[in-house]
């Protein structure tokens, strides 16, 4: 006798024996035993989950000589049960539709559909991989397939139900089948481990079952691959060996170093492991599916049944786990994907496996935006400078800390405040170190101070800037708009000033509404950029005293005059008449140099290297 591949020759042969699907066996089995039993049936899942499989078995059930009817226990014994087991019944049609796709194929099956079996109780056509059919064989389908002779039953199978037309499955039962889990493929494979009297770790099976990835026929395909090698004994080293696949140990240590940080214990596993055999995409699939089963440990803890390492013990797992943070692992995943992308592309293969790599090692010495942008606005902290006997870090220079500020040297006689080196004469009063001291208490930043300078510079009619708000009526809207122009008279008179051309509407849909006018549509883009929306909606939430969305409404019609301050039109000027409306914004508005402000600027090393080299004076802070 021809050898059988143990695909086929241990395939399932009643529902109970179909493996992962239990919940299409057990409805099927109802089915038939309440005598509901459908026309057309759509099988949907990834190859080798056992569509035909169950196509056999429920064609067996059907047609058992048996019984004196359908069966959910097809008896597997009886001429017409073994002939479907082998595919060679008569009334079993099956049609392989990528090779049979055109109207004349499908003209055929309907024209001998109008004969009866010849003699089981159902002619039964089998169509697999039936997204391969045309439209129009689709087409003369329908009508054979909606309102078949009573002794038809179609059964469709696809791998691809989007392309089966949606007529095709309105006038069939939809069963999807699912991927098979891993555990309960190498169940399946111990067994026939033991009928072939082969003796297989635990370890071995659950490899050639997660290479299966949920396909019960490639796992079995591939462990006819490992038992034509004439060893009867499967370990995983030696799974290992012939799939080509990393050691879980050598992962395992490459993932350890990665979370030490030790980049030259990296770069020698990693040649280590390509010098072995293994190929760089592999090793790249590998570890991403080992720091997959770090993240799963570390979110769900080491009671979680979704980690299977085979050779590692899931203590061990757990340990390293904890090396690692849960976001820096839900980053590196997608950088190794995407490396794998890049590397089908690139000449230089190995070289950004090694940079990728040396960049997850040395995660920790990168600071994230959030944290850089946090430094721009926050004081340092005077007591690590104290306690480490280290000298803090110089700040970041002004035109880092605030990008929107135009500073403008200028040859011009020396300012009051400022000594003949253009430095500051009261050392003490300095409001940022120098080059080479460090904070001696807590200081303002320069953000803050720039604040400062503009409400020293506000009107007398402009309201404080005040943490406590006082209660406005919402549905007063002159309230809430004269109440958001002056919570927003700290923040710079641009701001004011561009928005003040528009007009607050209301709520609509949870979201805060300003509109403005069509010709004043520069001023919506331009608050909608810059962070300058989000400050503006935190503004109007603290007025309303509940969290709000914000839109810029663009109009063509033009919205009538509202009630707003004259500071808010223009805070760098004095208010205007009322007969007179408020002029707008000739230019960047002015600072007020204040001492406190000039020592800031000019105790910076960059703008004092600028003054020093140019021989000027700060006379003039203007805001963008």
């Amino acid at each position: 006798m021809s050898y059988i591949v143990s695909a086929r020759k241990y395939r399932s042969k009643t529902f109970d024996e179909v493996v992962g699907q239990n919940h299409v066996a057990q409805t099927l089995k109802k089915a038939i035993a309440s005598g509901r039993i459908a026309h057309a049936f759509l099988f949907c899942g990834t190859r080798g989950v056992g569509k035909t499989s169950m196509a056999r078995i429920l064609a067996k059930a059907l047609n058992c000589d048996k019984s004196e009817g359908p069966t959910p226990q097809p008896c597997n014994q009886c001429a017409s049960c073994l002939a479907i087991t082998r595919g060679e019944d008569l009334d079993v049609i099956e049609i392989d539709a990528a090779s049979n796709t055109g109207v004349d194929d499908i003209r055929d099956v309907i024209d001998n559909a109008q004969y009866r079996p010849a003699r089981g109780r159902f002619k039964i056509y089998i169509i697999d991989e039936v997204h391969m059919l045309s439209k129009n064989a689709f087409n003369a389908l329908l009508k054979t397939l909606e309102e078949p002779p009573s002794h038809v039953k179609f059964i469709l199978a696809t791998t691809e139900p989007e392309k089966v037309l949606p007529t095709i499955q309105s006038r069939c039962q939809r069963y999807d089948f699912r991927n098979i889990p891993t555990r309960e493929i190498a169940g399946h494979l111990r067994d026939i481990c033991q009928q072939e009297s082969i003796d297989a770790d635990e370890d071995a099976l659950l490899l050639v079952a997660k290479a299966g990835a949920g396909s019960m026929r490639d796992a079995l395909s591939l462990l006819d691959r490992l038992l034509s090698v004439g060893d009867n004994k499967l370990s995983a080293e030696l799974i290992e060996q012939l799939l080509g696949l990393p050691r879980s140990q050598l992962i395992f240590d490459l993932a350890q170093a990665i979370g030490q940080g030790q980049v030259p214990l990296v770069l020698e596993k990693v040649d280590a492991m390509l010098a072995g055999g293994l190929s760089a995409e592999s090793l790249i699939a590998a570890l991403s599916e080992h720091l997959r089963n770090l993240l799963i440990l570390r979110t769900c803890g080491p009671q979680t049944n979704l980690v299977e390492v085979p050779g590692l013990s899931l203590e061990q797992m757990n340990q390293q786990a904890q090396r690692f943070d849960t976001i820096a692992l839900t980053q590196d995943i997608p950088i190794l994907e995407e490396l794998r992308r890049l590397m089908r592309q690139s000449q230089a293969g190995r070289s950004l496996l090694e940079a990728t790599l040396v960049r997850l090692a040395l995660a920790d010495q990168f600071a994230s935006i959030a944290d850089l942008l946090s430094d721009l606005d926050a004081s340092p902290a005077p007591s690590s400078a104290a306690t480490t006997g280290r000298t803090a870090h110089t700040p970041p220079p002004p035109v880092m800390a605030a990008q929107k500020k135009n500073i403008e040297p200028v040859a011009a006689p020396p300012s009051p405040v400022a000594g003949p080196d253009n430095s500051s004469t009261d050392d003490e009063s300095d409001d940022l170190p120098q080059v080479g001291r460090v904070w001696e208490g807590p200081r303002p930043s320069l953000s803050t101070l720039m604040a400062r300078s503009r409400a020293a510079d506000l009107p007398p009619s402009s309201p404080p800037a005040s943490s406590n708000i006082e209660p406005v009526d919402p549905n007063d809207l002159p309230a809430v708009w004269r109440a958001l122009l002056s919570l927003l008279a700290n923040q710079g008179p641009g701001l004011t000033a561009m928005l003040s051309q528009g007009r607050y509407t209301g709520i609509e849909d949870g979201r805060a509404v300003i509109q403005f006018s069509r010709d004043q549509e520069f001023f919506a883009k331009s608050l909608d950029r810059n962070g300058k929306k989000d400050a503006i909606r935190e503004a109007i939430a603290r007025i309303l005293g509940r969290p709000v969305g914000l839109k810029f409404d663009v109009s063509t019609e033009t919205p009538p005059p509202v009630e707003t301050p004259s500071w808010a039109a223009n805070p760098a000027n004095p208010a205007p008449q009322p007969s007179t409306p408020a002029a707008a914004p000739s230019g960047p508005a002015s600072l007020p140099l204040t001492a406190e402000l000039l020592g800031t600027l000019q105790s910076n090393p960059l703008i004092k290297s600028l003054l020093d080299n140019f021989g000027g004076t700060i006379i003039k802070v203007t805001e963008q």
